[in-house]
């Protein structure tokens, strides 16, 4: 068996200053054992992708598929004025989360009082600005992280370059002589940076030569603002997908623009959304056929008049300052549909001293993100000793062939989330003096109820709001009374409290 020689690491750089970088950094820092933690953030503040940008400009276009996760001019900043720039998001303006409050929270930092269950987009960034307030000192914001080096033979194996993002930069991303790279060296890189940056666009027949016969006529969900984009579009409006974005815009656009929306899902939704009687559900598209500007779906079926197609797929993981790893034999980022050489879905077990927050899908990110922080904070002292290089590479494996060698390797839905915080708390708790760092949140009876019941508390939340002409309810009660809510049964069998 062989071990992962991490070595003694004193220097951690943190790539990313949103909610998990912040939460990252803290946790490091709590520990008092480390040199330095430094973060880098590309953005102007705190917030990551809740800071929520609207040019006004319309959808962007999509001018057909998008697979390649690997070009680094794929993600590009807006600029708004003289060394000013924004990084969109797929936040958009009516945005409330789809999970309450209760189970969003960072470890004893609560929301503020009479905050809603599902919080809106502006409450979100207010919360994650106030809880990264300690960690903002440790971070160079307005700074592109342009490449991550491995270089072991050298005393800190790891090389973080970076620029600023400036006019010169155009915006970090081109190299600039009046503004020269510069390259840091530390003992371990913690990627926080998250996996909603660049687009996926599945592979769809006759889909490019649509995109080139009706150009504009095709979007995906990353750029969606409001429904107003698309209340002078002629024709029928398709929405593909049928996760929690899809069913959201589904649902805004319909009960806003008072229209019909076409819902093109292949599987069924474990995510909540609203219902309206505007949403048409179809099923998954076989092929576009620009000669009738119609769709037709796997059933044989066929959507005419189509005038706008808004693609809600999901996201490719999209690492450009891993180019020289994704180059050797060893990617971390191969088709851009999963992470590879991940213990844990966190730990590289092929890079000594590399980590990542947060890739898992469908889970609480503060809250498994903060967990694998502390839990690396461990590692990193040598107070949690990881398993052989092998037992990790297996344990990648069974995951495989449980999941699939697809996005679905991510997947971390109820109440596999519970139980992954609750094994890495454990091993947080069995090394010594735990106590004197960040505390990891504990899954309580209570909070299991939320998650277990997350799904129709949305969608009681929703009919909540429409029977109260937009009210938001603050607490449970409201709901149960109003709409006779109730939770889900929970096995509690299966839980350790």
């Amino acid at each position: 068996m062989t071990s992962l020689n991490i070595g003694l690491v004193k220097s951690i750089a943190v790539i990313g200053g949103g909610p998990c970088g912040a939460a990252a950094i803290k946790a490091l820092l709590k520990e008092s054992a480390f040199d330095c933690v430094r973060g880098y953030e590309r953005r102007a503040g705190s917030g990551g992708l809740w800071n929520y940008h609207d040019s006004h400009a319309g959808p962007e276009p999509v001018a057909g598929p998008s697979l390649d996760p690997h070009s680094p001019d794929l993600v590009k900043p807006c600029k708004l004025g003289a060394n000013q720039y924004v990084w969109p998001s797929a936040i958009y303006e009516l945005l409330d989360t789809n999970v309450p409050r209760q189970i969003m929270e960072y470890s004893g930092f609560p929301f503020p009082k009479d905050t809603p269950l599902f919080p809106t987009k502006q409450q979100v960034l207010d919360y994650f600005k106030e809880y990264a307030k300690d960690a903002e000192p440790h971070i160079s914001f307005n700074t592109n992280v342009v490449s991550v080096r491995y270089r072991p033979n050298e005393e800190k194996k790891w090389q973080v370059t970076h620029r600023p993002v400036c006019d010169e930069t155009q915006g970090g991303l081109k190299y600039s002589a009046a503004f020269p790279d510069q390259t840091d060296h530390f003992d371990a890189v913690l990627v926080a940076s998250g996996h909603y940056e660049l687009p996926y666009v599945p592979e769809k027949k006759g889909l490019a030569e649509w995109t080139s016969k009706y150009p504009g006529s095709v979007s995906h969900s990353k750029h969606f603002r409001h429904p107003r984009q698309f209340a002078d579009v002629p024709g029928n409006l398709l929405i593909v997908g049928n996760s929690a974005s899809a069913l959201d815009l589904a649902y805004q656009t319909a009960i806003i623009l008072q229209r019909n929306v076409y819902k093109s899902a292949r599987s069924q939704a474990m995510l909540p959304g609203g219902s309206s009687d505007y949403i048409k559900t179809v099923p998954d598209i076989d092929r576009f056929e620009p000669e009738t500007k119609s769709v037709r779906f796997t059933d044989g079926s066929v959507l005419e008049n189509v005038g706008h197609v808004l693609f809600a797929t999901g996201f490719l993981r999209h690492y450009p300052f891993l180019d020289e790893i994704n180059k050797t034999s060893t990617p971390v980022v191969t088709d851009g549909l999963r992470l590879h050489g991940l213990y844990k879905q966190c730990v590289s077990y092929n890079f000594p001293g590399l980590a990542f927050i947060a890739t898992p899908r469908y889970i609480l990110p503060t809250r498994v993100g903060e967990a694998q922080a502390i839990w690396l904070s461990k590692i990193f002292q040598g107070k949690l000793a990881l398993p052989s290089i092998e037992e990790m590479k297996a344990d990648e494996e069974n995951t495989v062939k449980l999941r699939g060698d697809s996005p679905k390797f991510h997947n971390l839905m109820y109440p596999d989330d519970v139980h992954y915080a609750h094994e890495l708390n454990q091993h947080v708790y069995s090394t010594p003096d735990w106590q004197n760092g960040l505390v990891p949140c504990e899954w309580s009876h209570e909070d299991i109820l939320y998650r277990a019941s997350a799904v129709k508390m949305k969608e009681a939340y929703l009919k909540y709001r429409e029977l109260t002409n937009g009210k938001r309810a603050t607490s449970i009660e409201e709901l149960q009374q109003a709409v006779d809510f109730k939770f889900e049964d929970v096995d509690w069998t299966e839980f350790k409290l």
